[in-house]
């Protein structure tokens, strides 16, 4: 059975927006089935900031002389650092923000029924290790059960050091710094390759009857069949198999 992966992450996501855009994905929670939530990780975005920065930020302020280049807390770092990355953010505390980053990881789609509870035990397994290549930047973790689609999902602070060892924000920074890559593009693509792997692995320990595959792949191999019964019923099919063949050396 070949499913598709979902891996989506989203750059300094207004949480309340990514959480609306998500039910309209997901389908609307189902309130009956909150407590078969699996929560992995549950903290707040102050105290993993705190943690991570708080050292940073006194010995940064003890070294500056003029005031106006001293952090002095943990909100006015994040502040200065999501206007630089996001001209449009706001600032680190308040409704509205665009203070954490977000990963979404579900497999197949909607109306697959596929077995929930597996789907559970394969997301509980990948998320674990997730956590631990995101590591004390993670704020919250959970496998989503009441929505219409099992998924996973993480929110973290973006948080890296640059080549002078001070702390940055930004999505791009943290990946280069993980596969130890200095371009961002290709940083994120060996992650998400990498994440892949290990998607495969959980499957293969828990749910076994599901092979993972592209989409875009699996559209084609809808299309293909699709030409074969034009085929078979006497239609020409030179045009679509051009096309599904230049697709598919796209692809390779």
């Amino acid at each position: 059975m070949k499913e598709t992966f979902t891996f989506h992450i989203s750059n300094f996501s207004n949480p309340a927006e990514t959480l609306r855009k998500s039910r309209e994905y997901f389908g609307n929670v189902d309130h009956s089935k909150t407590e078969q939530n699996i929560v992995l990780i549950s903290k707040t975005k102050k105290e993993v900031a705190t943690k991570l920065l708080g050292s940073f930020i006194k010995t940064h302020d003890e070294k500056q002389k003029r005031e106006a280049r001293k952090y002095k807390t943990v909100d006015n770092f994040l502040e200065k650092q999501f206007l630089i990355n996001r001209r449009k953010a706001k600032n680190w505390k308040g409704k509205g923000d665009r203070d954490c980053a977000q990963l979404i990881v579900q497999i197949g789609q909607a109306g697959d029924n596929l077995d929930r509870n597996k789907l559970a035990t394969v997301l509980q397994d990948f998320g674990n290790k997730m956590v631990n290549v995101l590591g004390k930047r993670v704020v919250a973790a959970s496998v989503h059960m009441d929505e219409q689609t099992p998924h996973l999902q993480i929110d973290y602070l973006p948080i890296f050091k640059d080549k002078r060892a001070s702390f940055r924000i930004g999505n791009s920074g943290m990946f280069r710094q993980i596969t130890k890559n200095g371009n961002g593009r290709e940083a994120f693509k060996m992650f998400r390759t990498a994440t892949t792997n290990e998607m495969k692995k959980s499957l293969k320990k828990n749910y076994p009857e599901i092979e993972i595959e592209k989409s875009k792949n699996l559209r084609l191999e809808e299309l293909e069949k699709q030409v074969k019964e034009l085929k078979r019923q006497g239609y020409d099919i030179r045009r679509p198999e051009q096309t599904i063949e230049r697709e598919l050396e796209r692809t390779r």
